[in-house]
């Protein structure tokens, strides 16, 4: 039992329904072990809406007393367009638009939460490069939900990973969201030299580099 990951849970609440208790334990757990082993580099997530992720990746920095620093990124402007990869047979849930949030609403949960704020960068993933992102990459949480956005979380991270990082990737055992599995499973065919192991776990896919 993690008495750190369990008080956090017990004592704040989730601000979204986009994850729950059991994800959060999964994506907390995965990144203490990442710095227990004090493995060099920052945390980036791609795909924050609310924030509910992003808030207890921060409280789990603060409670250890981490100096690491926290990457956010997100549209805000909701889901982009469904491509062909993310046709499922349970229908079309999750379109175009939905999940809106704001990138000044989640600067505001950060400041009632008393927590230091995070560099936070609006854009699409397409958009992104290399320039956006830390120059070293310990931990990344992807949710882009959709195809599309997951391989762009890869492509914009993949040579900032530092040896040693972990990946957790949302949706990736989703049958709503058939994308996530379809980027990722690209992703590790096409680096299978730089990739220690990958199992899944709830709805979460978790990858461990060399």
């Amino acid at each position: 039992m993690n008495c750190v990951i369990d008080s956090l849970l017990r004592r704040f609440p989730l601000i979204s329904d986009q994850v729950d208790v059991s994800e959060l334990r999964v994506i907390l757990r995965e990144l203490e072990f990442v710095l227990e082993r004090n493995i060099q580099g920052d945390i980036v997530e791609l795909g924050c809406y609310k924030g509910t992720t992003s808030l207890f990746l921060a409280r789990l920095l603060a409670a250890r007393n981490e100096d690491r620093k926290l990457y956010l990124y997100d549209s805000f402007a909701g889901l982009p367009p469904k491509t062909a990869q993310d046709s499922s047979t349970v229908g079309d849930q999750f379109v175009a638009g939905e999940l809106h949030a704001t990138k000044a609403d989640l600067v505001r949960t950060f400041m009632k939460n008393y927590l230091p704020q995070p560099t936070i960068k609006k854009a699409w993933f397409s958009n992104l490069n290399r320039t956006d992102m830390p120059a070293d990459i310990c931990f990344a949480f992807f949710d882009g939900d959709f195809y599309e956005s997951i391989r762009d979380s890869f492509r914009v991270c993949q040579d900032l990973f530092s040896a040693g990082a972990t990946i957790v990737i949302d949706d990736y055992d989703s049958e709503a969201l058939p994308g996530a599995a379809r980027a990722t499973d690209e992703w590790i065919s096409q680096h299978s030299t730089i990739i220690k192991s990958f199992r899944t776990e709830h709805s979460l896919g978790i990858l461990k580099l060399v």
